[in-house]
């Protein structure tokens, strides 16, 4: 059985699309100018560099958001990435 925590979790990995900070975050540590347009990549990067500048991430302690990812090459949501 697994336990539901409390409170939120301390984890090892950074999520940008659900990422909450205090405006200097974004000042401290930026996006990497030089890897320009990077998606696959870029929450390793600006996770293991907030981290270092002692930043510490969490998880909430239950699901509370979804984002749905299209495969590549379908009509539905064309991207620049892929």
């Amino acid at each position: 059985t697994c336990s539901t925590p409390s409170e939120p979790k301390r984890v090892a990995f950074f999520a940008a699309g659900f990422s909450f900070a205090r405006g200097h975050r974004v000042l401290r540590v930026p996006y990497d100018w030089h890897t320009p347009y990077i998606f696959d990549g870029e929450e390793i990067s600006l996770g293991v560099r907030a981290w270092t500048w002692g930043y510490d991430l969490y998880q909430p302690d239950r699901n509370i958001i979804g984002h749905l990812y299209i495969p590549a090459g379908s009509p539905l949501r064309p991207v620049f990435w892929t």
